[in-house]
């Protein structure tokens, strides 16, 4: 499978001019995703991951970190940081940009025998699972991942905006199919999670997780949540 995103992270490191990337769905036009949101820095992050960045504490282990823009604010601030990106492109940008710890693989593949104090997991990265009924398994390895006291910060939203009351029938409304193409290359379909609080909630609970909202942007729906062990 190609790593399209990788691919326009790592050309945009380096300076390299390339087509821009775009994301395709199946419920309206292709949209620009812009890379440089990879790249910002500290005054430049969102609410939601200003407040995910303040609540840090020990150890960190930032799930999905990409280009690096959040380990790199947290090693400016001193703290302990591993950076887990799936990506081997995007993990030589974040060596280039000088991120101390990287770690190139998948968080399913983490070993459980150092936890974390923290686990952080922005721009929506707990949508990795893809559907609903997996965010359950996702759950379960965080869980492992973390120190008895330890916290796990995740950002997501509820796109029902997107259905405008039509709901679909056959999968949860949050379960959105995606597509990127860079460069004249389209990739392979994927899914991609967005998830309400309350289903959140719920399925937390059922692994022995304590999911509390900490901050919730009703104009866009976008929320941060901290999970902890119960």
């Amino acid at each position: 499978m190609q790593d399209l995103l990788g691919q326009a992270i790592y050309d945009y490191a380096i300076e390299e001019e390339k087509d821009s990337l775009l994301i395709h769905n199946t419920y309206g036009e292709p949209e620009e995703m812009p890379v440089e949101a990879y790249f910002r820095e500290a005054e430049d992050f969102f609410d939601v991951e200003q407040k995910a960045i303040e609540l840090c504490k020990g150890w960190v282990l930032d799930v999905g970190a990409g280009a690096g823009a959040h380990v790199l604010e947290l090693q400016n601030q001193s703290f302990e940081v591993d950076a887990l990106e799936l990506s081997e492109l995007a993990s030589k940008v974040m060596y280039m940009r000088g991120v101390k710890s990287i770690i190139t693989g998948s968080v399913f593949d983490m070993p459980e025998t150092e936890p974390y104090d923290t686990l952080l997991l922005m721009m929506n990265t707990i949508g990795l699972v893809g559907t609903l009924d997996k965010l359950h398994s996702l759950f379960e390895k965080l869980k492992t991942l973390l120190k008895p006291n330890g916290q796990i910060l995740f950002d997501s939203s509820d796109v029902a905006y997107l259905y405008e009351g039509a709901f679909p029938t056959d999968r949860y409304h949050g379960e959105i199919d995606y597509q990127y193409e860079y460069g004249g290359i389209k990739g392979e379909w994927f899914k991609w999670l967005y998830v309400d609080f309350d289903n959140a909630q719920q399925i937390a609970q059922q692994v022995g997780l304590h999911l509390e909202l900490i901050y919730l942007n009703e104009e866009t729906g976008q929320y941060l949540a901290k999970g902890t062990h119960k």
